[in-house]
């Protein structure tokens, strides 16, 4: 179970990692009729898997509802419950051009680090200071977090720092392992500190850190830069796909092998890599049928 933790709290990192990507890819877009383009790509493929999706549950996973049940689910991005990314994505891209300008306005360096570290304050902190029914921290900007990842995201293209990456490793395992450790060492503990992997604070740097290490990376070997380049042109049909695969396979396998959750832990090694597979698989499908617009760049 422990090493299952760590492994969590490193997967969690998916979503902060996602949003700093958007900030880095995005920090030079500027308004005009071909940047709006990019919506038409994104909204298309909602559609047609979230189509999919309400297919599949229907006819395989039982889950019954009306046609105005299904289409409320639709329009409220919840046929697929992990399109909540892609309702979240939606504000991000329409405010990107005018994040940019704000940026770009800030007179030094100085200015645009107090900027991340303001939005880590009142965005990222509440998220970690009030839980479990306790409100210490004001609230009422929790929901802008994306924003303190957008700009670490553009600070990090126009600066591009550099830190040794034995110092990243170092500070990756030690925020991977507090949690885990805490929960080893006081698993009754009545409030989980959950101090690593997710949007507060901590969460952050983890993602900083793991960006830090990878964004330099140059791959060299033609085949492996032509699938990696396939499977990001396909990233987003993946992402919207999984949870079809997700709704059938877990089941089943939980069904006929799962006794506890330390066991079937190793199942890790078969069912992620199956979901990935049957979702590149599906994406390599659907993704020449859907509307191009203007290639987005958000993952």
């Amino acid at each position: 179970m422990f090493a299952q933790s760590l492994l969590a709290e490193l997967m969690l990192a998916g979503v902060p990692l996602f949003l700093l990507l958007t900030g880095y890819l995005n920090a030079e877009k500027s308004l005009s009729r071909s940047y709006y383009k990019g919506l038409l790509r994104v909204i298309s493929a909602y559609v047609a898997y979230s189509l999919l999706t309400v297919a599949v549950l229907e006819l395989f996973v039982g889950d019954h509802r009306s046609p105005l049940a299904w289409l409320l689910a639709v329009v409220g991005f919840e046929a697929i419950p992990y399109a909540w990314y892609i309702e979240m994505w939606l504000g991000l891209f329409l405010l990107a051009p005018f994040l940019n300008i704000l940026y770009k306005a800030l007179p030094s360096k100085r200015h645009k680090q107090v900027l991340i570290a303001t939005l880590a304050v009142i965005s990222l902190l509440p998220l970690f200071l009030n839980r479990k029914g306790y409100h210490v921290w004001p609230r009422l900007w929790e929901d802008i977090y994306p924003l303190a990842f957008y700009f670490t995201g553009s600070y990090i293209r126009e600066f591009r720092p550099t830190v040794r990456p034995r110092v990243l490793l170092a500070v990756v395992c030690i925020l991977l392992s507090v949690d885990p450790l805490l929960g080893l060492l006081h698993p009754a503990a009545p409030i989980t500190p959950y101090i690593s992997g997710s949007y507060y604070p901590f969460g952050l740097v983890l993602a900083v850190c793991v960006f830090l290490l990878l964004y330099r990376c140059e791959v060299r070997r033609p085949l492996v830069r032509s699938v990696l380049a396939k499977v990001s042109v396909l990233s987003l049909d993946v992402f919207l796909v999984s949870y079809v695969f997700d709704s059938v396979y877990y089941p089943w396998f939980t069904a006929r092998f799962f006794t506890t959750q330390s066991q079937f832990g190793l199942w890790w090694f078969v069912l992620v890599p199956l979901v990935l597979v049957s979702s590149l698989a599906v994406a390599f499908v659907v993704n020449p049928l859907l509307p191009k617009g203007k290639r987005r760049q958000t993952s």
